[in-house]
Order: structure tokens, then sequence, then C-alpha cells
């Protein structure tokens, strides 16, 4: 089977196995291209049922491996078990909270196989929190994917650059793991070894690409839920170590501004001006299916407008500038 692998699905569990584990592994099997991919699960020390689950399928399931770890080794730790014993061209690290669609894998590595400039892709999805990001208003799993794939057939070759994909789901190809390497196991049981993997992707000369036509389904906090009060305890911990780690104070911009990033850059021709706002000629009509991402990206950024009243009058005067821009292009947001 390994040399018909074309890509490889890295899984971390630690217990959830029914609100987790098991719905993401029914979504890859059903979902999946054929035979030419493996999912390798390691499980880090379940407390629960998932060790046995995962025995049992395996025993029906050629294309699933597990490792099973004695202790905790966190997400990084976890994730370089799976990668180290990888067989695919293409690898994807994806959390068990997450329940993925169809075409998915194709999404991805295609997007990869086109550029080899372009080190990481990511999809959309409900629960992220960077401009990946798209509104859904559902409440289960299934009207949200729903919605989801809504999304998805109004963005047939979307793409766009960011500086920081979010590790709920990414991929890369075997060179660029070669080049940049593992993940780095200082931080421990999670949080920001994401960012440090994409600071070292993008010091390395690759590009971070989301890629609009993938969507997968993130249930949000299922692989941190059982930390408990030491969660902030731990960020605060995982953010010092790496501003540490890289000399620098760690100054992320908020979402909502990147998220208006993204329909400046949808606009096409679009200059800056002294201000920082988007100025621009406006071209042919908008399409509907990007009059769609647009409305669709505006209420997300409307569900995360400022609460203090200067920051909401600052905020709201570049979003201003942005629906006078959408104006001239005949869409009016109102």
């Amino acid at each position: 089977m390994e040399n018909q692998i074309r890509t490889s699905i890295i899984i971390v569990s630690h217990n959830g196995l029914r609100q987790n584990t098991a719905p993401c592994l029914e979504s890859i099997f059903t979902n999946g291209a054929g035979g030419c991919f493996e999912v390798i699960v390691v499980d880090n020390n379940s407390s629960d049922e998932t060790p046995a689950y995962l025995r049992a399928m395996m025993e029906r399931e050629p294309r699933l491996r597990c490792i099973f770890n004695k202790s905790n080794r966190g997400f990084a730790g976890g994730n370089n078990d799976g990668l180290k014993i990888a067989s695919g061209s293409f690898l994807i690290l994806l959390n068990s909270d997450c329940v993925v669609t169809q075409n998915w894998i194709e999404g991805l590595t295609a997007l990869l196989a086109q550029d080899p400039v372009i080190g990481l892709a990511g999809p959309v999805s409900n629960s992220v929190g960077n401009e990946q990001r798209i509104f859904t208003n559902g409440i289960t799993p299934e009207e949200i994917i729903e919605e989801g794939l809504t999304w998805v057939s109004n963005s047939r070759g979307g793409r766009f650059e960011t500086e920081m994909l979010s590790f709920f789901c990414v991929a890369l190809r075997r060179d660029v793991l070669d080049r940049v390497g593992m993940l780095d196991e200082d931080f421990g049981l999670g949080f920001y070894e994401d960012d440090d993997y994409c600071m070292r992707a993008r010091h390395a000369g690759y590009k971070l690409m989301c890629t609009e036509d993938v969507f997968v389904y993130h249930r949000g906090g299922g692989s941190f839920d059982r930390i408990g009060n030491d969660t902030r305890k731990i960020m605060k911990e995982n953010r010092r170590k790496l501003e540490t780690k890289y000399s620098c104070r760690l100054e992320r911009t908020h979402p909502r501004q990147r998220q208006l990033r993204v329909i400046e850059g949808y606009l096409g021709d679009v200059t800056q001006d002294q201000a920082g706002f988007a100025a621009s000629r406006p071209g042919a009509d908008l399409s509907p299916g990007l009059q769609y991402r647009i409305s669709n990206r505006v209420r997300v950024i409307e569900s995360q407008m400022p609460r203090g009243l200067l920051k909401r009058w600052a905020f709201n005067r570049r979003f201003g500038k942005l629906k006078d821009l959408l104006s001239r292009y005949g869409y009016n947001l109102n």
C-alpha cells in the first residue's frame, strides 16, 4: 500500500472519542480520495474508549495506522510522532474535532502541487481565529457544514496569501517538512506551535495560502477543552517562549482587520493611499460568487466590532472606506 500513498493525514487524539475522533475519522473515510491516502492517529494516552475503538477500526480499515503513546505528548509531540512514520508526499495535520467535506484532500494538495513556493495550505472554517473564518449561522454540525458547502460553491478557485494559518487543518509537502523541520515540542501540550511553524516556513521563503474552495468543520476547543483552568497559563507561557525564541514582541493583527484585507484583495487592482486605506480603479461588475463572499466576510466583521468607542470610531473609518470602494463597483452593503 505504501507505494500508492499520496497523502498522509495525521490526527492527534486524547479522549473525546464520540464528540471528536469518531466523527472525524468517519468523515475522512467517507470523503476520501479513493485509496491513495493513509490516516495516522496518534493517541496521547486516552483514558476513555478511544484506544479500543482505534484498534477495532484498524482491523477493518487498512488505510488506518495508529500510535498509542503512554503519555500525553501534546500537540507538537503527537504530530511529530505521526510525521515520522508518514509515507505520503503530501502531509495534512488535522485536529480530532474536525469534520471534513468532499474533495478536501484534492483541494489542499492541488494548491501545493501547482506552485513550489507555496509551503502551507489551509481551508476555510466556521471556527478559527483569523481570516480563514467564514460566517455561519447554523446550530448543528450538519447545518454548519451545509452553509460551508454553499460557501465552497461560490468560491471555486478562490485563494489568498496570509501570514498565519491555523493548524486545526494544514497541508504541506514533504520537501517543506524536510526543509523547515518538525513542530517545536518546547511548546508542550499546545498553543503557539502553529505560529512558530508559520514563521519558520515564511523565513524559509515559502508562502502560506488559504484555499477558499475547501471547507472543514471545526468544533473548536476539542483538542484543549480538557486542559481546563490551565489554558490561560499555558497560552501565556507559550507566547513568552515564542517571543523569546524570535527576540520580538508578538503583535497580531485583529481578525476583523484581516477580514478587511481579504475583501480589499478581492477587488483586484488595489493600491494603498498614504492613510493606508484601499483605493481602486473599478472594473467589471462583481460576480454573484464574489458578492456572496464579500457579504459573508462583512458579517464576520460585524460580529467582531470593537466595544470601545474610540476603537469603534477608528475602525468604522476604515470600514467606511471599504463600503465607498464597493459602491464604486455598484455593490452596496447597506
